[in-house]
């Protein structure tokens, strides 16, 4: 049964290497349709590049590899091939020659027509289209189409999406104060609009003129409320919601602390609601969604009433979604902000892992046959998750084609020739589905099945269904394989007739309840049956109101504080706070006015003795105070502490700025320090990496030495130390300590230390607390246990490991202990 799916998903590859002295037939044959997608009603029509011109035989089958069709190629190979009409689905075309000249195949669709389709602006099906980055001209990419900008915005309309994310660069639309250039963000937005999609777009790498000395976020707030008010009057109408950055959680987007993003991006919220009152604003989308410390920091700046929209990022399994959410839902309620929408701005499959085949690009792997068929099947299948949990609106990432890990991940619903892949179809059907339906729950179909019930508008009932697989099971795995169909059957209680219903792809098929039971099969993949009536789900699905920030507030939302920090402090790994190096420390702190309207007031600095602070305060309308102030910190019993500042400006308050701080340096010197018991014994650790591991004692080092050699895809490696319990609790440990070096040193991408609440292997709840990266000789790292982040009592496990950028990476460890009081 698996050799006959995986002789299918062999007949779903459109865009691979030609065979020596072969023509590759993806390259030869050129549907008249963009993308390679036709609609309904529309002429499939075919022909032959010149070059391959010649006499040979067609033959059209189904994404199962069924033939369907075949015929001699019109006028020797030089004519038209237009294929008789086709219901919605995914096809193929092989040539064949005496001479065996052609190898592979060409794919194509067939979609509903998008005036067929029913509209929702309000849908939850999205894609990301990153397209003014992702289809620009790539004269690397000898198959990339001239018109990238149209191909990719023509494939959203026509798989009905309502709504792409894009991203914008500011540093290249206003690479001059005030002279602004948008480039191919314009363009795209109106080849967007033009087909009436919505666009939520999105923009980072600041203007060279808003840094200062920043290194990512833009430090000219001023500056930044007036890139992001052009914005949205420029884009009105085109543009139907904002995001301010793009995933700041990660050192990757964001250098600075969590206080500097939430004063950024006050100031973007309030540039964007001048330019268009009745814009959405989002948050950038969180990169890490175990919600690190520093995303508890964002909102403790009071940053909650500055944004409509809760924006996240997931590539996680689906088994781990409920608890994703959970998490997510904590979160949010912490805050008091439960009320807010919650979108997944990128929800990407790394479930059938890196790339297995060649591209006809150098260097670039690409997803081999049966790699494109578990992208379809788990498009749909996280979609329909993610809504059933409560998401509000989920974008697919991504839509054109993309790489990562130096070309091995390979991402897109289309090739790098910018044909579509089977999950592009299987997308296109979900939307024309159930695009406008309401979801009502989900019913009980058996052991092993899944069911999620919809109501469309006319009335009528539609069941999503499919057969649990590993991919719904297991976690992500870089040789993920389609072991079988899964094919499991049931059925339903439903009135006498006939019933209508596709496959993933959308081909249709019927079901005859003639005995009052409606009988299906269902696979691995993702089906629907339409026109049913009074089935009750068995777990009603209950939407919860949601609502933006607030239009007006009791307190000042226009005036901004951000502080610059002198070298008397260090910043934290996790960016989430600060240590003072010196008993009183330096620092600027800046007090902004983003309105119309010159400003004085009082300020409040708490959590710290000040020095040098005015009694009164003016600020100039869209401008800053900056004050030189001196401070020494309040801890507390735990060694920690806040710094808070805020004020009242012309009778009303403002919200604050809140800087956490640790006091590290005290931590260490007077804290009482115990090894770890069983830490320096290779046996007690258990191996976690995607790599081959090996844990060796360093006795001439003292040190356990960790070496791993990796093949390919994502390289990390996170050994496992369980705790026993009740013995070894943690209980009352404010961190761990550790010696550590690494060779090379420059392949440690990042170094995590991860309190686990459980001794689930690689999973699990847990807190990662970054650790600033060993270099090649020993040095002590300090871990503190953030308050109100984690909690010591429920570990159960420590994972202490690092990602690697090179293919065999080693790292020792010696000395880890735990710190207590010393009281």
């Amino acid at each position: 049964m698996r050799r006959a799916w995986i002789l299918a998903a062999a007949l779903c590859m459109a865009s691979v290497m030609a065979v020596e002295n072969k023509i590759d037939t993806a390259a030869a044959i050129v549907p008249a349709a963009p993308g390679t997608v036709f609609t309904q009603g529309e002429p499939l029509n075919f022909s032959l590049e010149a070059a391959a011109a010649r006499p040979a035989k067609w033959v059209l089958a189904d994404w199962q590899g069924r033939m369907l069709r075949s015929g001699e190629w019109p006028g020797e190979g030089k004519g038209v091939l237009t294929l008789a009409a086709l219901p919605d689905g995914y096809y193929t075309l092989a040539l064949e020659t005496p001479g065996a000249e052609f190898s592979g195949l060409r794919s194509f669709a067939v979609v509903p027509d998008p005036a067929a389709r029913r509209r929702n602006p309000d849908t939850f099906f999205a894609l990301d289209s990153a397209q003014s980055w992702l289809a620009r001209p790539n004269p690397g990419n000898v198959r990339h189409p001239q018109d990238g900008y149209a191909t990719v915005s023509e494939a959203a309309r026509r798989a009905g999406a309502e709504i792409v994310r894009e991203r914008l660069s500011w540093n290249q639309c206003e690479p001059v104060p005030g002279k602004y250039s948008w480039d191919q963000f314009m363009v795209n937005a109106g080849e967007l609009s033009k087909r009436g999609i919505q666009v939520s777009g999105m923009f980072h790498d600041s203007a060279h003129h808003a840094k200062g000395g920043g290194d990512k976020l833009p430090e000219d707030l001023a500056a930044l409320y007036r890139f992001s008010r052009k914005l949205a009057e420029t884009f009105k109408g085109r543009m139907t919601v904002w995001e301010f950055w793009n995933e700041q959680d990660h050192e990757r987007y964001s250098t600075e602390p969590a206080w500097d993003y939430a004063a950024a991006m006050k100031a973007a919220y309030l540039g964007f609601k001048a330019g268009d009152p009745k814009l959405s604003v989002a948050h950038g989308g969180i990169a890490i969604p175990t919600l690190l410390n520093y995303c508890n920091v964002m909102m403790m700046n009071g940053m909650k009433d500055y944004f409509d929209i809760f924006n996240i990022h997931t590539y996680e399994p689906l088994k781990d979604f409920p608890k994703l959410l959970d998490g997510i839902r904590v979160y949010l309620k912490r805050h008091g902000i439960a009320d807010r929408p919650i979108w997944f701005t990128e929800n990407g499959s790394a479930a059938e892992g890196p790339g297995r085949a060649d591209s006809y690009i150098a260097g670039i792997k690409a997803h081999s046959p049966e790699q494109e068929l578990l992208v379809a099947e788990y498009l749909p299948k996280m979609m329909i998750y993610m809504q059933s949990l409560g998401v509000d609106r989920d974008f697919f990432f991504v839509l054109p084609p993309y790489s990562e890990q130096l070309g091995a991940k390979d991402w897109g619903l289309m090739r790098r020739d910018f044909t579509v892949k089977p999950g592009y179809v299987a997308f296109s059907n979900l939307t024309f589905t159930l695009g406008s339906a309401k979801l009502e729950g989900s019913l009980e179909l058996g052991d092993g099945l899944r069911g999620f019930l919809y109501r469309q508008p006319d009335g009528g009932q539609t069941l999503a269904y499919w057969s649990v697989s590993e991919l719904d099971t297991e976690p992500n795995r870089p040789d993920r394989r389609i072991t079988g169909q899964c094919r499991r059957s049931f059925a339903l209680s439903v009135p006498k007739g006939v019933y209508a219903g596709t496959d993933i792809f959308g081909t249709p098929f019927q079901a005859d309840a003639s005995d009052g039971k409606l009988r299906l099969t269902s696979t691995r993949m993702i089906a629907y049956v339409n026109g049913l009536s009074g089935l009750k789900p068995a777990v009603p699905f209950r939407a919860v109101k949601k609502s933006g920030a607030p239009r007006r507030t009791e307190y000042d939302r226009t005036i901004v504080y951000r502080v610059r920090l002198s070298d008397d402090f260090v910043l934290s790994t996790g960016r989430d706070s600060v240590d003072t190096g010196k008993e009183r420390a330096a620092l600027k702190l800046e007090v902004w006015n983003l309105s119309g309207q010159p400003k004085t007031g009082r300020l409040k600095i708490t959590g710290c003795r000040v020095e040098g602070l005015p009694g009164t305060v003016s600020v100039p309308a869209f401008g800053r105070t900056v004050l030189p102030l001196a401070i020494t910190p309040e801890f507390g019993r735990d060694y920690t502490g806040a710094v808070k500042v805020s004020g009242t400006f012309d009778g009303r308050e403002t919200s604050p700025l809140v800087m956490p701080v640790v006091a590290a340096a005290k931590l260490v010197r007077e804290s009482r320090r115990t090894g770890l018991a069983r830490s320096d014994r290779p046996e007690a650790w258990r191996p976690n990496a995607s790599g081959q591991m090996t844990i060796l004692r360093d006795d001439a080092e003292n040190a356990l030495k960790f070496r791993t050699r990796f093949s390919r895809g994502d390289f990390w490696v996170y050994p496992e130390f369980r705790l026993k319990l009740p013995q070894e609790s943690l209980r009352g440990v404010y961190g761990i300590s550790f010696e550590v070096k690494a060779t090379p040193a420059a392949g440690v991408k990042q170094m995590l230390l991860m309190a686990v609440y459980g001794k689930q292997r690689e999973h699990g709840e847990a807190v990662f607390l970054k650790v600033v990266p060993p270099s090649e000789k020993w040095e002590e790292r300090v871990v503190p246990f953030p308050p109100g982040e984690v909690d010591p009592s429920k570990i159960e496990m420590l994972r202490l490991g690092l990602n690697s950028t090179v293919p065999d990476i080693t790292y020792s460890v010696r000395n880890v202990r735990v710190i207590r009081t010393a009281k």
